[in-house]
């Protein structure tokens, strides 16, 4: 499917100093508030656009979630809290009316050449899997395409799917492998959620992306399952793979409480 370039899909547009949500960041449990997927996706435009170091490299990213973030401006907040010589880590601040809304911490290392021990991949590359509706909503108006391989969102189970993003965090700049795989870090506790929606919901308070090395390409890699205790709270945990290998493994922690129905976006 081609998008229209002058009708590109977004989940922001900028206004001076602050982000405006579109209709497509709308959260698909609470209808006045922006979705997990959409704000980790413009921590990530943030976490480019901050100019830290290039001699540092991103290994982690963690993302919480302060209560309802709402359909209102959101403004950025850097703060650096660690400028180590090995070492470096900032904290992103998103305030609507002032309010925190949203924080993460990134953390950064300073690159070395040194041994690679990588990951397994065992699933086949995104050009043998077919093209099919894995997600039943989340689609960003058809520029989130899939290619599944296991499971299905809002069915039990381990999912594992090929997926693909054609639209723009923020309106009028490209989204880079990064801002895109911020975005599907937070798809982990659909693809491989362990309950029925309109039974159980899932919705995830924190986001937490260790990454190898940066992902690279166009098709995103989702092999995701969820385990929890039956005491209200879960752990989905993902491995992320690009075509060329993994390149991250995420968790979220997730609010287990009783079902109710989800809208499509």
């Amino acid at each position: 499917m081609s998008i229209d370039p002058d009708t590109i899909p977004h989940y922001f547009t900028a206004e001076g100093e602050a982000f405006l949500p579109s209709g497509l960041a709308r959260n698909p449990w609470f209808a006045n508030a922006v979705a997990g997927g959409p704000i980790a996706a413009l921590i990530g435009h943030i976490v480019e656009s901050a100019g830290f170091d290039p001699d540092f490299e991103i290994c982690r990213l963690t993302i919480d979630i302060l209560g309802i973030v709402p359909r209102a401006p959101l403004v950025p907040r850097i703060v650096p809290v660690r400028q180590g010589r090995q070492a470096q880590l900032h904290r992103i601040e998103l305030l609507a009316a002032e309010r925190p809304v949203a924080q993460a911490h990134v953390l950064l290392a300073r690159h070395l050449d040194t041994p690679a021990f990588p990951a397994p991949q065992p699933h086949p590359a995104p050009d043998d899997v077919a093209e099919d509706n894995f997600l039943v909503g989340a689609s960003m108006a058809g520029a989130i395409r899939t290619r599944p391989i296991m499971g299905r969102v809002r069915e039990p189970g381990r999912g594992v799917s090929w997926m693909r993003m054609d639209g723009e965090v923020v309106a009028g700049v490209p989204a880079s492998p990064f801002a895109k795989a911020c975005l599907f870090a937070d798809f982990g506790n659909g693809v491989g959620s362990a309950t029925f929606a309109h039974e159980w919901s899932y919705a995830n308070l924190d986001i937490s992306i260790q990454f190898f090395r940066m992902p690279r390409g166009d098709w995103f890699l989702l092999d995701a399952f969820t385990e929890g205790a039956g005491n209200g709270h879960a752990l989905a945990q993902t491995v992320f793979a690009d075509a060329e290998g993994v390149y991250a493994k995420g968790t979220q922690t997730i609010f287990v409480a009783a079902g109710q129905k989800l809208e499509k976006t």
